[in-house]
């Protein structure tokens, strides 16, 4: 089998062993023994299309299900260690009590899907070649609307760039989860285990801040909007006197998601690794200024001046950055 400009080879019986599958999935409620448990090992199904199947229980070990099509999909109490499903459209798709630790998730669409009681805690194991992934599970840069991850086992695991909208997380283990460039609204947090997860460059509501207070996690510290004013005003002080009164804004790392910046001066200011998600930098002047590893997610940049700004590994930056001449 083929699919697109692929060339991926899929096990030319793939679809007779998952009617066998069935079967056995039959036999085990009647308890007959008949059909075959379906067992894949390091295969390559990219681009495969597996909608409405069940396929509770199989076992796909360091499988890759890049770009695959597996909506309303049932894959509970399945073996999926070490598998690729990046950029796999899961919607509405089942992995409750699934088997996903090392799995790679990043990109793929999780529209209503459900991870409840899924193991997603990191592979120790070496990754099954040539497909296999390993490591932490990734979500990296995935959308997660209204899924369901209830007392998953997630320990370590990569958000980075997620967009998690309406995600369930009730009893969910998160020890040591990676949040940074993520946006998260409407996420229930409840008896959520997040000991030194990391949520210093998540862009979220302030109404979610007191959920991560006392939690263990390493959250933001909010900036009072005086303290703000007052080191934009230093910086604009330092600027006017060649550095010889005030003081250079100095805001690495600093909590300013939804900061109030417009047409504010800070050339020249240390910024990096700044939270500057839905911040209005409207006509700000950035030259020279260090923002690199920044959140800029939904920064309003409109005539922002950022020539010589450093900017490397910084996310949500506009494609054509300003290069207007004062």
């Amino acid at each position: 089998m083929t699919t697109g400009d692929t060339h991926t080879s899929w096990p030319d019986d793939l679809y007779d062993q998952i009617k066998a599958h069935g079967e056995f999935l039959s036999g085990r409620l009647g308890k007959l023994t008949r059909g075959k448990q379906l067992t894949l090992v390091g295969a390559d199904l990219t681009g495969i299309k597996l909608v409405g199947m069940n396929l509770q229980r199989t076992v796909f070990r360091g499988c890759r299900f890049y770009c695959a099509d597996l909506r309303n999909s049932d894959f509970s109490q399945a073996v999926l260690t070490g598998c690729d499903f990046s950029g796999a459209d899961l919607t509405n798709a089942r992995f409750v009590w699934a088997n996903l630790r090392g799995a790679d998730l990043s990109r793929a669409i999780l529209k209503g899907t459900r991870f409840e009681n899924a193991d997603m805690r990191p592979m120790t194991d070496p990754p099954v070649p040539p497909h296999g992934k390993g490591g932490v599970v990734s979500l990296s840069d995935t959308t997660l609307h209204n899924t369901n991850l209830t007392q998953a086992k997630l320990l370590g695991a990569s958000f980075v760039g997620a967009i998690l909208d309406g995600c369930i997380l009730e009893g969910a283990d998160l020890e040591g989860a990676d949040f940074s460039y993520s946006t998260l609204s409407n996420v229930q947090f409840k008896n959520t285990k997040l000991h030194n997860a990391n949520f210093n460059l998540a862009d979220f509501p302030p109404e979610l801040l007191p959920q991560l207070q006392g939690s263990g996690a390493r959250i933001p510290k909010e900036v009072p909007p005086e303290v703000l004013e007052q080191v934009v005003q230093d910086h604009q002080t330092w600027i006017d006197t060649d550095g010889h009164k005030g003081r250079r804004a100095i805001m690495s790392g600093w909590y300013l998601s939804r900061a109030h910046l417009v047409q504010a001066n800070l050339n020249g200011a240390d910024l990096r690794q700044a939270n500057l998600s839905n911040a209005n930098l409207h006509g700000a002047k950035l030259i020279c200024s260090d923002m690199r590893d920044c959140n800029l997610m939904y920064a309003n940049l409109t005539d922002a001046d950022l020539r010589g700004a450093l900017i490397e590994g910084s996310r949500g930056l506009p494609v054509v950055l300003n290069d207007k001449k004062n």
